[in-house]
């Protein structure tokens, strides 16, 4: 259950991470203020970002696999 919560966490600072990144650098944000995409963002953005999003996941999945 601690490790669930751990990935939870990650989750949220990745999410907040990207979004902080976007207001740094004067990009438009890629979320909706719901967190879904916005109707302009490119397919090629989506991936980085999803994929950005998701090492947390490969990460544990690899530690169950491997351990």
């Amino acid at each position: 259950m601690g490790k669930l919560i751990l990935v939870i966490i990650i989750y949220v600072l990745l999410y907040l991470s990207i979004k902080a990144y976007y207001k740094i650098n004067n990009f438009r944000t890629p979320f909706s203020s719901w967190g879904m995409w916005k109707d302009d963002v490119k397919l090629k953005e989506k991936f980085i970002v999803s994929f950005i999003i998701n090492i947390p996941l490969f990460i544990v999945l690899l530690y169950y696999l491997f351990w």
